[in-house]
């Protein structure tokens, strides 16, 4: 996975557990240009950005999904800001 898009992904999950939906949907796409292969991962920012939109805040099965949709490099990331 290229670096860049590695960071952009991070930041998109950290700006998920600052609450932060605009900036999470805005990583996520620039890593989706990088990296087209991380369409689930976008799929899942695009849901939990949602849910922090509608409810103001991230249902323990979006952050599940989060979990899911990333290679394990970027586990440690969801984690760290599941809540």
């Amino acid at each position: 996975m290229d670096k860049k898009a590695l960071a952009f992904a991070e930041d998109a999950i950290a700006a998920i557990g600052e609450r932060d939906p605009a900036l999470a949907r805005t990583c996520v796409a620039q890593a989706c240009e990088i990296e087209p292969g991380m369409n689930r991962l976008a799929d899942a920012v695009y849901l939990a950005c949602s849910e922090l939109e509608s409810k103001g805040e991230v249902s323990t099965s979006a952050w599940n999904i989060l979990g899911d949709s990333v290679e394990s490099d970027l586990r440690g990331v969801v984690e760290a800001y599941r809540r």
